[in-house]
């Protein structure tokens, strides 16, 4: 069974209901087969519309962003890197801070026990903003501006 037919079988919920129909309507296979490819791209125009609604959603936020970041205002341009500063420095207190101190405490022949910081809710945050560094990485290698 092909891409199509498992799209508009019977039983295929909606698409099955419309099958149907095609079928009373054309009774000649090859003009079902026309009017199924017309279903199938009036789905996939569906999908794109839909894909385009959240393309110019996410370019309407690149806008915002662009525009805070070229705030005179601290408070505007400067929360991003606050919170990419405020990541990195947890995640160096944990992979180099700690050991350094633990160090240089045994050093002094003082015993101590240092608690790494809880990463878990900043890595979403953190991973997210490299992430979108990434794609810019991407979109500047395929040669956008």
């Amino acid at each position: 069974m092909g891409i199509i037919d498992s799209l508009v079988s019977p039983g295929g919920g909606v698409f099955g209901l419309i099958d149907d129909v095609v079928k009373r309507m054309w009774p000649d296979p090859a003009q079902q087969a026309q009017a199924r490819l017309q279903l199938l791209d009036m789905q996939q125009k569906g999908q794109l519309a839909e894909l385009d609604a959240q393309l110019k959603t996410q370019l309407a936020q690149l806008q915002v962003d662009d525009d805070e970041a070229k705030s005179e205002s601290v408070f505007k341009s400067g929360w991003r890197p606050f919170i990419g500063w405020t990541c990195g420095v947890a995640c160096g207190w944990n992979w180099l801070g700690i050991s350094v101190v633990k160090f240089g405490c045994s050093l002094a022949g003082v015993a101590v026990t240092i608690a790494p910081a809880d990463l878990s809710q900043m890595w979403p945050v953190l991973l997210g903003m490299l992430g979108l560094g990434g794609l810019r990485t991407w979109e500047k290698i395929q040669g956008a501006n």
